[in-house]
């Protein structure tokens, strides 16, 4: 299974988590996590195939953990299958996105998340519901 696919698999069932996956001898992270990531850590972000991503050696994984506990931001880091997942009362994933990144890494990430949906059912209600906002 391709990352896209694994993180997009998570994703939909761990919407307000942080999802890091481990490649190689490096942790991605990809979407709206790599802009949470990039903000707290400045990790350059890279695009590839229409998406962002970005990515951390395996010795820094202690490091982002113990940053994403302290401001309490949920997080599922998926190792081969075995997964280690931390999950905050209060959850500061949405609130840490909405006031922590850019305008432009906002709309970028809402860019990002259309192109994901743009072939379900859904986009056609999404996207008028936008349009009659603006």
């Amino acid at each position: 299974m391709k990352v896209k696919e694994i993180y997009f698999s998570l994703k939909n069932k761990y919407k307000d988590y942080v999802i890091i996956i481990k490649i190689g001898s490096f942790y991605n992270v990809i979407s709206k996590d790599a802009y949470i990531l990039s903000s707290i850590f400045n990790y350059k972000i890279n695009t590839f195939s229409n998406t962002v991503k970005v990515g951390f050696p395996l010795t820094s994984l202690n490091k982002v953990l113990k940053t994403l506990d302290k401001i309490k931001i949920n997080y599922l880091v998926y190792e081969n299958n075995i997964v280690i997942k931390q999950k905050f009362k209060r959850n500061n994933y949405q609130e840490f996105s909405q006031n922590n990144l850019t305008i432009k890494e906002r709309i970028d990430a809402i860019n990002l998340k259309l192109n994901e949906i743009a072939q379900t059912p859904e986009i056609l209600k999404i996207l008028e519901k936008v349009e009659n906002e603006i």
